[in-house]
């Protein structure tokens, strides 16, 4: 997998003017039926779900989870792949247009970059062009860690054989060991990303690019796999050891919705 090193200039570069104005309506909670649903807590410690396969360090562990006892654990690297990823005919049938949704939380203290930035990715969609036609993987919930120890949020997109592109935000955000809410939206139709963190839009990510304008979104009209984890490409001492749970993907806005309080006595 290619990754230019110039991911900054690439997170800075923000479009302006040239495209249709983001939607500024705030999507309701919707009730429609999840279309893909993981809680981790039928899955064994040590184990990943059925169903997946995985690449790298990552297991379900015990005692963690955010609505119940256990959740996702990303082991630390120096760099490369911890994830799981689901494909076939189910991810397929989720077609073009849904949203996303899932928590996650970070061990600190974390790595932070002595030059440059760290570029990590936790989920992705592997995919075919609809403009160019070739392989793809598009990374809707992407982070651009800064020297300063701040992120930013990124919609990144990484074919196999031309240079990676991406939209940005800026670094204002930190990691934390608290569950932090995550949401995403991609439509193939209207080509229209957005992203949510813990329920406020980070709006400066934002775009809809209009019906068949396929340029700088390449958001594509189904998905072969999907994958949730972590990925991070520049190295990264001590590396993340990161938490992920209570993922969920449907065709209506999420929140927390299907999502149990925490359990008395269970770590946050």
């Amino acid at each position: 997998m290619k990754i230019l090193g110039s991911v900054l200039a690439l997170v800075l570069a923000v479009q302006a003017g040239k495209e249709p104005r983001p939607p500024q309506d705030i999507p309701p909670i919707g009730k429609a039926k999840p279309l893909l649903y993981e809680d981790f807590e039928t899955t064994a410690p040590g184990q990943i779900p059925k169903g997946y396969q995985k690449q790298g360090e990552v297991a379900v562990v015990d005692g963690v989870g955010h609505s119940g006892r256990r959740c996702l654990r990303v082991e630390a690297a120096v760099n490369g792949p911890r994830r799981i990823t689901a494909n076939g005919d189910a991810i397929k049938a989720i077609g073009g247009q849904h949203w996303g949704r899932l928590y996650y939380k970070v061990q600190l203290p974390t790595a932070v970059p002595a030059n440059g930035v760290i570029h990590s990715t936790l989920v992705a969609g592997s995919a075919t062009s609809p403009l160019a036609k070739d392989p793809i993987e598009v990374r809707p919930l992407d982070t651009i860690l800064n020297t300063g120890g701040q992120y930013g949020f990124i919609y990144n997109v990484q074919p196999r054989q031309r240079p990676e592109f991406g939209k940005g935000s800026p670094g204002t955000f930190k990691f934390t060991d608290q569950w932090t809410l995550a949401e995403w939206y991609v439509d193939f139709a209207t080509q229209t990303y957005r992203l949510f963190i813990n329920g406020e839009e980070v709006k400066e990510i934002a775009f809809m690019k209009g019906a068949g304008q396929f340029k700088d979104a390449e958001i594509p009209e189904s998905f072969e796999s999907l994958s949730f984890g972590w990925w991070n490409y520049q190295k990264a001492e001590p590396g993340f050891v990161a938490f992920i749970d209570d993922i969920a993907i449907a065709k209506d806005r999420l929140g927390a919705r299907l999502v149990p309080p925490p359990a008395k006595g269970l770590k946050k």
